[in-house]
């Protein structure tokens, strides 16, 4: 693959945005790459890469239908909630736990239909068919009383590992371009929302006791794209931060609209979260 930073790479000028980190410009120019031949558009691709004949190289079939089928073969005819033991809560005398089981598995699927289970598996497992990777976002509504499910394009998400041999990151920052809004008076910016593993333990805990499982907090905030760094080490406040605009996040690297684009107010739910805006 070519040098994705290199100045003047005609085919990702986007991913020369100082405030993605070089680490991660291999796996977004994947995304883009695996996408062009999703929509049929390689030979442009290749065209934008200097290939002058390019533009006029044929492409035979198409690549979208092998993903769908991929994905249909995956996920099956239909996908559903199932608790093991609610199939016996029916019988005349139900076996022990059978009840609580039926019940837990008629919440989780009236859970499901509220949250659109189905569609959100299907763009997230297609994402995955196309480019390996998806982002799945569950996340505690304390509005609707109720955990809350969201899809992310991976090209948003950028983990920060302390320890390679880790399990999970201690910090996700999930990241990507608001557009200049002049109407309103917005800069261009960078909407970013970051998790971070945190202690739930409160007070004094004795000596070789059990640490607690950490939960993810969120943050939220906007912060300039000229800016290097934002989504690499702390927190960095930028001056011109303006509100989240739903629906029209753009990032470098987003492998398309299989996936949901960002919501705003749903992403913010985790425990510990704090919100901060930042005014010019």
């Amino acid at each position: 693959m070519a040098e994705v930073g290199r100045p003047g790479n005609q085919s990702f000028p986007e991913l020369a945005a100082t405030w993605l980190p070089p680490e991660e410009l291999r796996r977004l120019a994947a995304y883009k790459v695996l996408l062009a031949y999703d929509n049929n558009q390689a030979g442009q691709l290749a065209a934008a890469s200097g290939d002058e004949a390019g533009i006029e190289r044929r492409e035979l079939g198409d690549a979208a239908k092998l993903v769908d089928t991929a994905l249909g073969y995956l996920l099956g005819s239909e996908q559903k909630v199932t608790v093991e033991g609610a199939e016996h809560a029916e019988g005349e005398v139900p076996k022990p736990g059978a009840t609580e089981a039926a019940g837990l598995q008629e919440w989780l699927r009236t859970w499901a239909d509220k949250e659109l289970l189905t569609l959100r598996i299907q763009q997230a497992e297609r994402a995955a068919v196309l480019l390996g990777d998806s982002v799945y976002v569950l996340a505690w509504n304390p509005e609707k009383q109720r955990p809350t499910l969201r899809v992310y394009d991976p090209g948003f998400f950028f983990p920060q590992w302390d320890d390679e041999d880790a399990d999970f990151p201690s910090r996700v920052h999930l990241a990507w371009e608001l557009p200049e809004d002049r109407e309103a008076g917005l800069k261009a910016r960078v909407r970013r929302v970051t998790y971070e593993l945190g202690s739930r333990f409160r007070g004094r805990r004795e000596p070789g006791a059990a640490v607690p499982v950490e939960p993810w907090a969120s943050v939220e905030d906007d912060v300039l794209p000229d800016g290097r760094g934002v989504v690499a080490g702390g927190h960095q406040a930028g001056a011109d931060a303006g509100p989240a605009a739903d629906g029209q996040g753009q990032f470098p690297g987003a492998a398309g609209r299989h996936g949901a684009g960002p919501a705003g107010s749903d992403d913010r739910l985790l425990a510990g979260h704090t919100h901060h805006e930042h005014d010019s």
